[in-house]
């Protein structure tokens, strides 16, 4: 029988805490586990291939790659896993330069059955979405990309460890360096995500979406009001060069490449009552996008049916002098989105208007608003989409064990539980910048936020196996129903 998302609302009356008492995941015997998408999730959920140096022996397919799946819903067959010095056609085939590494060369290594320890794995046919600011950027263009080329990377092993851990079906990875090639995503993929460790299995993510976004391209104009035009602060987006902090989103399942819209080059003077400062000139008002990053409406295929993934990602406010004004507008998009008459909305296509009525969606990704008014931006945009009758707020809680509590790993702030982010304004300050909204007609069975220590405490390395001192955001999480 087809599997159908969830048409009726149903969310826990109480979410499920995770056991922290790490289930133990198995490896995939065959490659081809990867790649067959089974009626119960968590028989592909916990398939994972064995890390084998930098490079496994499968490559990743793109969005465009990605509609060509076969009939039966499987992906469609891989060649060589794309190595970062590949050459990369404008038709998206790959040229490999030299043969694939050794394991022993690269560290690889193939671990026991029980070397690895996750977080509970999601209730039988429920679908991982999860969103983290990866915080991984480099001061240059090319810098990220040169780093990632082989494993190695602090900063990135301590980012792909926390997916490792979580192991979201669908990732929206904000705060990292992209480009329009997707070289990055691939390298990362391959690089980071796929190669394990004696604590951590790899996993690799099929398809992938990254794309030109409006971070760090120079806008010719001077919109932070500096004197000088040119720097990060005149960007369309607040950066030092292109796709500096920008967004990619991974999928264990096929993207509709052809439907895929974006509606980050959309005039931010081209929504209805917008916040545009009245200060800014009429050519600003023109050549000014609404988004600082990106706003992208990803379908993703899932067992014959489609979920929509309403990815974004907001430069903090405090980056531009209308910051405040354009943020606030961003988070309102969503809700116009959602909305049955605003065709106002253009995407990358020329096509007008809002997702399809009765469309399944989760919005996901970086918003740097919080509700209560913690952090830099006012709470009223984003309070107001949390109250929408079109969306459910899990209100994602820190999966920190109770004895850890109040020990000063959080502030003392009765909505910090809920926080994702540090306040880039206020030292040893945080907020809830980051979301997993599912939409109304959807089940969760599960949410939370996940705690990857600071520098002022080693408490969870007995815990989880980690810690991150140097970036103290926190990745978002909720488990989706679906099925009958």
């Amino acid at each position: 029988m087809p599997m159908r998302l969830c048409e009726n609302l149903r969310i826990s009356s109480k979410l499920r805490k995770p056991n922290l008492n790490f289930s133990r995941i198995h490896w995939a015997s065959k490659l081809a586990d990867m790649h067959n998408f089974r009626s119960v999730f968590r028989v592909q959920k916990t398939a994972l291939i064995a890390a084998a140096a930098g490079c496994l022996a499968l490559s990743f397919a793109s969005p465009i790659q990605a509609a060509v799946a076969d009939e039966a819903g499987t992906a469609p067959d891989l060649g060589y896993c794309p190595r970062p010095e590949a050459d990369v056609t404008a038709d998206g085939a790959r040229e490999m330069i030299g043969e694939e590494p050794a394991a022993e060369e690269a560290g690889g290594e193939v671990l026991p059955a029980d070397a690895v320890p996750v977080l509970e794995s999601p209730q039988p046919d429920s679908l991982r979405v999860a969103t983290y600011n990866a915080a991984l950027t480099r001061d240059s263009a090319g810098d990220l990309l040169e780093d990632l080329s082989a494993p190695g990377a602090e900063d990135a092993t301590e980012v792909a460890r926390i997916i490792q851990t979580v192991r979201p079906d669908v990732l929206v990875l904000t705060g990292i360096d992209a480009d329009a090639g997707e070289n990055i995503a691939k390298a990362f993929n391959t690089n980071y995500l796929a190669v394990g460790s004696e604590e951590f299995a790899g996993i690799t993510y099929p398809y992938l979406y990254a794309n030109q976004t409006n971070a760090g391209v120079d806008s010719g104009a001077d919109l932070d009001r500096d004197g000088t035009i040119g720097g990060p602060g005149d960007a369309l987006g607040y950066g030092e060069f292109p796709g500096q902090s920008s967004m990619i989103v991974y999928s264990m399942y096929p993207l509709d490449a052809d439907k895929i819209r974006d509606f980050s080059s959309m005039p931010w003077e081209s929504m209805p009552d917008n916040s545009i400062p009245k200060n800014l000139t009429d050519l600003e008002r023109n050549i000014l996008p609404l988004s600082s990053v990106a706003h992208w409406d990803i379908p993703v295929a899932v067992e014959g049916e489609t979920l929509h993934v309403l990815a974004s990602a907001a430069a903090d406010v405090s980056t531009s002098p209308h910051g405040q004004a354009r943020n606030n507008d961003q988070i309102r998009f969503w809700q116009d989105y959602l909305e049955s008459d605003t065709e106002y909305i253009l995407d990358h296509r020329g096509d007008r208007g809002p997702l399809e009525d009765d469309a399944a969606f989760v919005i996901a990704g970086s918003l740097k608003a919080d509700p209560e008014d913690n952090g830099p931006s006012t709470s009223d945009t984003i309070a107001e989409l949390l109250k929408s009758d079109a969306l459910i707020d899990p209100q994602q809680e820190h999966t920190l064990p109770p004895n850890v509590l109040g020990r000063g790993v959080l502030p003392n702030n009765p909505d910090a539980e809920h926080h994702t982010a540090p306040d880039p304004d206020n030292a040893g300050q945080t907020y809830r910048a980051d979301y997993v909204l599912p939409g109304a007609d959807l089940t969760v069975t599960d949410a939370g936020v996940f705690e990857t220590g600071n520098e002022r405490t080693d408490v969870y390395r007995s815990t989880f196996g980690m810690q991150s001192p140097e970036n103290t955001h926190h990745m978002v999480w909720a488990d989706i129903a679906i099925g009958e």
